[in-house]
């Protein structure tokens, strides 16, 4: 993956991040809060000679060193301060809870002793050492040590003001912080496991295929075609580049059939056909957009025309009669052949000679003729169309199709020597706006602005000419 669309990756998805780390520091926070808070004092001692006149070397020295360090954790002592100060606890469990270390550089020993009590920690530790100080000789046994040298205490414990564990704001941040890569992580390893096709370049590198365009994501595909509804949208905009590409294709080969099809269901070939269909009528091409998806027919809903009469009729009549069975759409140069009743044979009719004949009348009455059909992976009736067209435009719905649905489609086209116009990326999210569109004034807004200059027009006492321009008074 390059750095790229690495960091693209994680910028798309760093809502979860963030969320996973926000829920993983909360959990800490709520964990530690219910941790039993730890305490922990220090006394520091140290060794010294009982008279000046001893001359040891210091590597003698750290013999009583190490020595007291020892004894500051054996058994003996610790049980006398259990005894001592009434304690609920096992020498072997207090041992845990005691830290003995000698400062670098020093003579200097330091005791830690932590517990759920300040006060307990502290007099814990100062007994310890006063214990070893007052009676280290009767412990040890050793007359000679402690005839020479004595543990003095330098710093005696003080009760903690503050607890060393929990560290909460530390838990948090850890948390977060793991949360976060781990959920970066999982995005990294769903992205590498996710076959679906989302760009442009996953499907050249997948079938080889050109991407004419990209369409931004719209509203639900059944009501009126978006560059009805809303020309001077990015949406209706791209239909029309897409109108340019089968345009250019066309002064290379002749195109008077296209197929536009999918993979599977859902990709939104039937909306494309049915925009694509407006922009060429709007271009001045005499249009018929038959739809032979004689399964799940959806474009007459698309013009609210009835499905009476369409491309099951047509086939059932003589050729004069074609005109009949065509249906008016409300936009000019454009009329529809809806698919009719529902054949219990469709793949028998589609593949028929005489749907070779209707497609051959239909050519003699526009300048192009659009078809609709089902899904490629789920019925032959695709293959047998898009023998019969001169070209065939494939739909791919963005984040929603498969990689190899995408290559099976593309080979079962191949296998009949079909080769795809091009793709139609559909509800990429990705798409690119341009900025002059979105300052372009709607059909509405010019609308309005109308009303408000007549308005102003017609008002007593006003400068303003039919024209826009200001009246010159005469």
């Amino acid at each position: 993956m390059e750095f790229k669309a690495f960091v693209g990756l994680l910028w798309r998805w760093a809502w979860l991040i963030a969320l996973v780390a926000l829920l993983s520091g909360a959990l800490a926070f709520v964990a530690s809060s219910r941790l039993t808070p730890t305490y922990e004092s220090r006394v520091t001692v140290t060794v010294t000679r009982r008279t000046a006149a001893d001359s040891e070397i210091w590597g003698i020295n750290e013999r009583p060193i190490a020595t007291y360090m020892e004894l500051l954790r054996k058994r003996p002592v610790l049980e006398t301060v259990i005894a001592r100060l009434q304690l609920n606890t096992t020498p072997e469990a207090l041992e845990r809870r005691v830290r003995v270390a000698l400062t670098r550089n020093t003579s200097l020993i330091v005791l830690t002793v932590r517990d759920s009590d300040p006060d307990r920690a502290a007099a814990i530790a100062n007994d310890i050492a006063d214990l070893v100080a007052q009676r280290g000789r009767e412990l040890l046994g050793n007359d000679v040590t402690f005839s020479r040298y004595n543990l003095h205490v330098v710093e005696p414990a003080l009760p903690a003001t503050r607890p060393v564990s929990p560290r909460i704001p530390l838990n948090v941040a850890v948390f977060m912080v793991v949360g976060a890569m781990l959920a970066a992580g999982a995005v990294l390893l769903r992205d590498y496991f996710d076959d679906r096709v989302r760009s442009t370049d996953e499907i050249a590198h997948l079938t080889g295929a050109r991407t004419l365009v990209t369409v931004p994501p719209q509203a639900g595909g059944s009501g009126k075609p978006i560059v009805l509804r809303d020309g001077l949208s990015p949406v209706a905009e791209t239909y029309r580049r897409l109108r340019v590409h089968i345009e250019h294709a066309a002064a290379q080969r002749p195109i008077r059939t296209l197929l536009v099809t999918s993979a599977t269901d859902g990709e939104g070939k039937s909306t494309t056909l049915a925009n694509l269909a407006v922009v060429l009528a709007e271009a001045g091409k005499r249009v018929i957009l038959v739809d032979a998806d004689l399964r799940k027919p959806t474009l007459h809903t698309f013009f609210q025309q009835p499905n009476t009469r369409g491309v099951t009729t047509a086939l059932q009549s003589d050729a004069a009669s074609l005109a009949s069975h065509l249906v008016p759409t409300g936009v000019a140069n454009l009329e529809l052949l809806p698919s009719g009743p529902l054949p219990p044979n469709p793949a028998e009719v589609v593949g028929s000679s005489g749907m070779a004949g209707l497609i051959e009348r239909l050519k003699d009455h526009a300048d192009i003729v659009l078809f609709d059909s089902p899904a490629l992976l789920a019925v032959v009736d695709p293959i047998t169309l898009a023998r019969l067209c001169d070209a065939t435009l494939l739909v791919v719905r963005s984040g929603s199709l498969r990689g190899p649905a995408l290559v099976s489609a593309i080979d079962q086209l191949a296998q009949f020597e079909i080769e795809p116009l091009g793709v139609v990326l559909n509800a990429h999210k990705e798409s690119p706006t341009p900025s002059y569109l979105a300052s372009a004034p709607r059909p509405a807004a010019l609308a309005r602005q109308s009303q408000v200059s007549t308005t102003s027009r017609d008002e007593p006492g006003s400068t303003t000419a039919a024209s826009g321009y200001p009246a010159t008074a005469e």
